[in-house]
């Protein structure tokens, strides 16, 4: 891609992500956007339909990175991809704290934490005897939103405790939950 493509796509994202420290998602416009980024509303449309479809862009690039990332994983999906996308908000924490802060896009993290649905249910399914799959279907939900409460309440404390902590702590909740259906 050519370099002033690739400049203007990550000014664009820049102050977008700029502006998400100060105002909610919902309320940042093509217009407000353009005039910060100093470029052209004509050039913003070149690339993208609208505000919504620069969030929708960026996140699944961040989304497209994870996946290259839980190929890794082998067992314990969820518990595991967890860690795995707190190391990675620590790596990228500008761009995942703004996305999943206060002003960002509130179901990003569930779409994040969605990604190993099946392989964890599969998992879950052999090890879980005493669950229907409708149970694993709501502890998987539970787990997701219960994740999602924690990884926030993390980020909007400025990501302080160490990603390997609040993964383990997660893992704790997780498996003294699942130890019933066993």
């Amino acid at each position: 891609m050519d370099t002033r493509i690739l400049n203007t796509k990550k000014k664009v994202t820049n102050t977008l992500l700029v502006l998400l420290e100060t105002q909610h998602i919902e309320d940042i416009t093509v217009l407000e956007l353009c005039e910060k980024a100093d470029i052209n509303r004509t050039t913003f449309y070149k690339y993208y339909k609208d505000v919504d479809d620069l969030v929708l862009k960026i996140e699944n690039s961040l989304i497209n990175d994870l996946k290259q990332s839980i190929t890794e994983i082998k067992r314990n999906y969820l518990i595991s991809f967890t860690g795995n996308i707190l190391d990675t908000i620590c790596t990228r924490k500008e761009t995942y704290t703004r996305l999943l802060g206060e002003n960002g896009d509130h179901t990003f993290l569930r779409r994040i934490l969605r990604l190993v649905y099946n392989e964890s249910i599969e998992e879950w399914q052999k090890l879980l005897k005493k669950a229907s799959r409708e149970d694993l279907d709501k502890i998987y939900s539970f787990i997701v939103d219960g994740s999602v409460g924690i990884i926030r309440n993390w980020i909007k404390n400025g990501c302080q405790d160490d990603p390997k902590n609040i993964a383990i702590f997660i893992n704790k909740i997780c498996m003294s939950g699942l130890s019933s259906f066993i």
